[in-house]
């Protein structure tokens, strides 16, 4: 019996007939791979340095090789609290839904009045808005930006003032780009495409939305985005920096899984560097170039699959005589400091509570830095430090201060279109928005406020 499990990015668990070993990929990669810890995936700067070609135009890359999105997905979604966090946090920001408003002084404030505008709100819900929006959210929740659709219909070319649609799509399906003749290289463009799997043939390029002439194109698209520091054309959404926690926090219970499952003890954890298995790729692309053949990432994983076997089969009898283990260790100087490249096999000292323990101690370790990371209060995401929920108190003082502080520029983003339009078509300062009310504590309602359990 041999089964090789990969658990994610640069985790593999290998069992044999006779013991369970855990194999973790370390060190600095030059490229290629997605392991988190690779520098070359951290210096943002190449990550439009190489630009994409569609057509006419220059494609600007979202993160290194174009997958930033595929790799939030790969990260996020096998997690067991971060989906549910990015979820819970759109519906916080949504609250009761959209609703019309303008801002009105009040003393020395400013507070929103809650307005109904018939015209505004028959455009408004000629098409979807409310699909539209929430898709936005999503989006934004993930990337911190949003694609909507423009679509100007037939009417307004004939001077009628035909008032257009909006769509959202999918930031997956969209690159910014522009012409390769312009020469300030900056994103003019939208790409649409299937960016994974799709065709070149099959990308559609529409212009960038005009806010200051919403009419000038039958099919335009907005591309609205919190800004980040360095960066001119995509937003850096702050999860990334929460990734390599989000797939700790993921790993522990797939490693305690395969314990319990397989209910035998884990002997060896066997450390490799990310540096062998970049050359074997680089090996791998010469072998099937020579062959006139187009190089598939599975074969790597197979030839990593054969090798942990040959390790896993050598370890199993170790004490007998005869056996013998060789690896090189090459030692690099990195700004600075000196990265050893070698392989390592740590042998597990077989305590079973003690090994589960220390898992679900990291494992809680890495949940709370997953939520942290992601922006919501634990008492929001029910992630208490002793696994019990906070009290009501703490989370109503963690809702007040989450709709006071991180709704507002989430709302502007998603909207921001929207209340271009209205600005320029309706020619009035009324605004789309959230409708959101503050909760109040139990003690200072009336008692036929409170909430009662029947």
């Amino acid at each position: 019996m041999y089964i090789h499990e990969h658990l994610d990015n640069d985790i593999d668990v290998v069992l044999n007939e006779k013991n369970l070993y855990t194999f973790q990929i370390d060190g600095r990669s030059n490229g290629g791979g997605s392991n988190t810890s690779d520098s070359s995936v951290h210096n943002f700067s190449d990550w439009t340095r190489t630009k994409l070609k569609a057509g006419n135009f220059e494609v600007i890359p979202y993160g290194k090789d174009n997958k930033l999105d595929k790799q939030l997905q790969d990260t996020i979604f096998p997690n067991h609290l971060a989906p549910r966090i990015l979820t819970k946090k759109a519906f916080l920001l949504w609250g009761t839904g959209p609703t019309l408003y303008k801002l009105t002084p009040e003393g020395k404030n400013i507070v929103r009045e809650y307005v109904e505008d018939s015209k505004i709100e028959e455009w408004l819900y000629s098409f979807d808005i409310e699909k539209t929006l929430l898709n936005s959210i999503t989006d934004y929740y993930y990337t911190e930006s949003c694609f909507q659709k423009i679509i100007r219909k037939k009417g307004s070319r004939l001077g009628l003032n035909t008032l257009p649609e909006i769509e959202h799509i999918s930031f997956k399906k969209c690159r910014l780009a522009y012409r390769k003749s312009d020469k300030r290289k900056k994103a003019t463009h939208v790409v649409v495409g299937d960016w994974e799997n799709g065709n070149s043939n099959d990308f559609k390029v529409y212009p960038l939305f005009d806010p200051f002439s919403p009419d000038k194109y039958p099919i335009s698209i907005a591309y609205n985005f919190q800004s980040t520091f360095g960066m001119d054309d995509y937003a850096m959404p702050d999860l990334y920096g929460s990734l390599a926690s989000i797939k700790r926090s993921t790993s522990i219970p797939y490693i305690i899984e395969a314990y319990t499952k397989n209910s035998i003890n884990i002997k060896y954890h066997i450390t490799s560097p990310a540096r062998f298995w970049e050359k074997k790729r680089d090996q791998l692309k010469k072998f099937y170039e020579a062959k006139k053949q187009v190089y598939k990432e599975k074969y790597l994983d197979e030839l990593k699959s054969k090798i942990l076997k040959t390790i896993t089969d050598l370890l199993s009898d170790v004490d007998n005589v005869g056996k013998i283990w060789h690896s090189e260790l090459i030692i690099e100087t990195l700004g600075g400091k000196q990265i050893e490249h070698g392989w390592k096999i740590t042998p597990i000292d077989q305590k079973i509570k003690e090994f589960v323990d220390a898992q679900l101690k990291i494992g809680t370790h890495f949940d709370f830095n997953t939520v942290a990371g992601l922006g919501l209060h634990s008492a929001l995401a029910n992630v208490g430090a002793d696994g019990k929920s906070d009290s009501g108190s703490e989370q109503l003082y963690a809702l007040k201060n989450h709709l006071l502080t991180e709704t507002n520029i989430p709302e502007m983003i998603v909207c921001k279109t929207i209340n271009q339009l209205i600005k320029y078509f309706f020619k009035t300062k009324i605004k789309l928005g959230f409708y959101q009310s503050l909760p109040e504590r139990e003690e200072d309602l009336s008692s036929e406020n409170r909430i009662k359990n029947n």
